[in-house]
């Protein structure tokens, strides 16, 4: 696809201000907790770009807004500020904060995930600001805090204080049109067994044997398939305690599982085979205990206030032929580019605003899924340019009169 010939409705997006603002962006580190300086840099930039209002809530997140002269609906464009971490072993050739522009390429980590698609969203819709008698209804572009470590938790309080008719979340998609996502869930099973010396080993009952025989039960039991592709259950973690251990036989084990749902599964539904497998096993075995449940968890925010929630995000699903989606899908072939329909394998904000605060959610966003976190992370600029292109085409379509 030749994306320089793609153009917003009203004029080609500034290569140089997309460049700037992307570099600059990724120049602050910004990892989950620690976002309150970039948070203050996009105050900034959207006031200087001609934004009607722009601040930050409670929890750290930055709302910008582009308020039109006339009544109609809410469009906001969502992106998440903070980054996972530069881990010391990853092969990184080029320094993860310097926005080096090589080859057609910003380098940085959030590059992909995804501080290319803020600076697309900021610049790119910015020129509204300049329309705002034509314009009926408010764009708005949230830049939200903590997705990295629990998505949606704190992108919720954006939802209940815009009140969205609409949402476009900028997560990588290929610049296709992203119209549902797997479910993700993240399930705790503990094992209680009995303390000994491990030099004793049978005075007491080993919960790390335990887990292993339920780990494998628990296998047997998955069968995850539908219209949104294959699920899984993959084992990510076990501990055992006592922690630090020294000679002796654990009394406690903990499995947590990543669960990717394709179904429209309950919490309950989704226990039930965990328990079946606890069940057999425990038939096998008179003193085998074990419990299992959906895992909950915090998130403490740069600005000290905490959020938590259950780690359970249902799937969710929006009809071809919503008019978000024919809408999205008309205005960027004005803009030049055929973009296709697709979903998200990775689990996004659209967790809270599509699947549970049922607001139509469509993602669109430069980069690829498989680009995300990685060593050398980049971003394409023409896609980037595209992406930002195709913001702006998008909130036309819905909010801008003829």
């Amino acid at each position: 696809m030749d994306y320089q010939q793609i153009r917003g409705p009203l004029g080609p997006v500034s290569e140089e201000l997309l460049i700037k603002t992307c570099q600059d962006l990724l120049r602050i580190p910004s990892y989950t907790g620690q976002e309150q300086e970039i948070a203050e840099l996009l105050v900034e930039k959207m006031h200087a770009l001609g934004y009607d209002d722009a601040w930050v809530d409670g929890v750290g997140n930055v709302i910008g807004e582009i308020r039109g002269h006339h009544p109609g609906p809410n469009l906001l464009f969502d992106g998440h500020i903070d980054t996972i971490p530069v881990s010391g072993s990853e092969a990184w050739t080029k320094d993860p904060f310097e926005g080096l522009l090589e080859d057609g390429r910003i380098y940085g980590r959030g590059a992909v995930s995804m501080k290319g698609a803020l600076a697309a969203m900021i610049c790119g819709l910015a020129p509204l600001a300049q329309h705002k008698d034509r314009l009926a209804g408010s764009v708005f572009v949230s830049g939200t805090v903590g997705k990295e470590q629990f998505e949606g938790l704190a992108s919720r309080q954006v939802i209940k204080v815009i009140k969205p008719h609409y949402v476009i979340i900028g997560e990588a998609s290929d610049l296709n049109i992203c119209h549902g996502q797997r479910g993700r869930a993240q399930i705790i099973v503990m094992t209680t067994g009995k303390a000994a010396h491990s030099a004793a080993p049978l005075t007491g009952k080993n919960a790390g044997y335990m887990m292993m025989d339920l780990v494998q039960e628990i296998m047997q039991q998955m069968n995850l398939t539908d219209d949104l592709g294959r699920g899984n259950l993959e084992l990510v973690n076990i501990a055992s305690a006592p922690s630090p251990v020294s000679s002796t036989v654990p009394h406690k084990c903990w499995a947590t599982f990543d669960r990717y749902m394709v179904q429209d599964e309950t919490e309950e539904e989704l226990l039930e085979p965990i328990y079946k497998a606890i069940e057999i096993v425990g038939q096998k075995d008179a003193a085998f205990v074990a419990e299992a449940g959906i895992a909950e968890a915090g998130l403490e925010c740069y600005t000290g206030q905490y959020l938590s929630g259950k780690r359970f995000f249902p799937r969710w699903v929006l009809s071809p032929e919503h008019e978000l989606v024919s809408g999205a899908q008309e205005a960027l072939l004005k803009a030049g580019f055929t973009a296709r329909l697709s979903t998200y394998k990775i689990s996004t904000n659209a967790s809270y605003c599509a699947a549970v605060a049922k607001v139509p959610t469509i993602g669109f966003g430069p980069g690829r899924e498989k680009d995300m976190h990685t060593a050398d992370e980049n971003i394409e600029l023409s896609q980037l340019v595209a992406a930002a292109a195709g913001y702006q085409g998008i909130a036309c379509q819905f909010l801008l009169r003829k």
